[in-house]
């Protein structure tokens, strides 16, 4: 299979996911990894192009050569044999170096990934038919590759993409299957100097990291502390024509306050007001609270707040009227401007009497989960 892949992007054909290919099991082959699979891509690369010679270029994630996932050892060396000779190139997580690589070359990447997880910070993928190419088992049983239209993704699914690529990183499962053991406990570093030595005196609570039964800080390689349950919390985001400008979260038993001018825990909207929009926008226009798991919205305004559900079924509330809010659900302050939930459900910002996240106030650790 070497004939397939080039360390010279200039005489790729294509990019390939191949963490993400040979651990597909729908292309056949057996085990949690098997090359047979890129060998196929490969194959229906070709039968795309029309050609007898297709070369791809391969990026990798660090977990694929570690070992424990090919069942065949042969399999397992050739991998580390292409790493060592820089015949693939190997990242701690490949899809960002993908995404760059396909920004710059028009490459396209062979994938079954949307990269849901990536949007924000590569928001050219938004409709864009060219970028991906999805292996998928034709009706003659063969792996054929098609083109796939990059779906606009929603608010709240941007954040639940993000937040499960994190969880991968982290060994802690993924958004659909998440190890619930380890994210409903808060975990310390016993070292004293550590970021992670006690989330409860810090704003932001960063991911351990789990393997083998261990979970342990990715800095000092320590065995973390259980130093209790994680406080249940809820993000939310404040959308201005459909762009995140800020984030907030909402703590069981505490309220959050929305409007023009809210007390010090709430979140102040004037920045993003007109003149029409600070007649409208109550000071205190709608209080948001964590009953359980419910974020129940509570109308405190003089023009009162447009919930636009999932569905596309529009709710009003008036002063007094209270709401459950789903994913999906939208609450309209004014046209333009609204809130939404995260689809996060282990949002890092935890601290009560900071519940405003400002903007650009951001954890530098790439593990967190913000």
């Amino acid at each position: 299979m070497d004939d397939y892949l080039t360390a010279d992007i200039d005489r790729a054909d294509a990019l390939v996911d191949l963490s993400n290919v040979v651990r597909n099991s729908r292309l056949g082959g057996s085990g949690a990894a098997d090359l047979t699979r890129l060998d196929r891509v490969a194959k229906a690369l070709a039968e795309l192009h029309g050609a007898t010679d297709i070369a791809l270029y391969a990026v990798s994630d660090q977990s694929l050569i570690r070992g424990g996932l090919f069942s065949n050892s042969d399999q397992f060396r050739l991998t580390r044999r292409w790493a060592d000779e820089r015949l693939i190139e190997v990242e701690g997580k490949a899809d960002v170096r993908l995404l760059q690589i396909a920004e710059v070359t028009g490459l396209p990447i062979i994938t079954g990934d949307r990269f849901r997880g990536h949007r924000r910070d590569f928001s050219w993928l938004d409709g864009r038919g060219d970028v991906v190419l999805e292996p998928y088992i034709a009706p003659d049983r063969r792996v054929a590759l098609r083109r796939v239209t990059m779906i606009p993704v929603a608010a709240w699914d941007l954040s639940a993409s993000e937040e499960s690529d994190v969880l991968v990183q982290q060994g802690l499962g993924t958004g659909r299957n998440p190890r619930f053991d380890v994210l409903g406990r808060l975990w310390g570093c016993p070292e004293t100097h550590c970021v992670r030595h006690d989330p409860r005196r810090s704003r932001y609570v960063l991911l351990p990291r789990w393997r083998d039964g261990r979970v342990f800080c990715d800095q000092h390689g320590l065995d973390m502390v259980d130093l209790g349950p994680r406080p249940l919390v809820m993000q939310i985001k404040l959308l201005k024509d459909d762009r995140e400008i800020q984030r907030f979260t909402v703590l069981e038993g505490s309220k959050a306050i929305v409007g023009r001018q809210p007390p010090l825990s709430g979140l102040n909207v004037s920045p993003w007001l007109d003149s029409s929009g600070r007649l409208h926008v109550s000071r205190s226009h709608l209080v948001l609270s964590l009953e359980g798991e419910r974020l129940v919205v509570r109308d405190t305004s003089a023009n009162g707040t447009l919930l636009v559900l999932k569905d596309g079924k529009e709710v009003m509330l008036h002063r007094g009227d209270e709401h459950r809010v789903s994913l999906g659900d939208r609450m309209v302050l004014l046209p333009g401007l609204e809130l939404v939930r995260s689809g996060r459900r282990f949002p890092a910002e935890l601290a009560a009497d900071r519940s405003v996240i400002q903007e650009g106030d951001q954890a530098e650790d790439q593990t967190t989960v913000n």
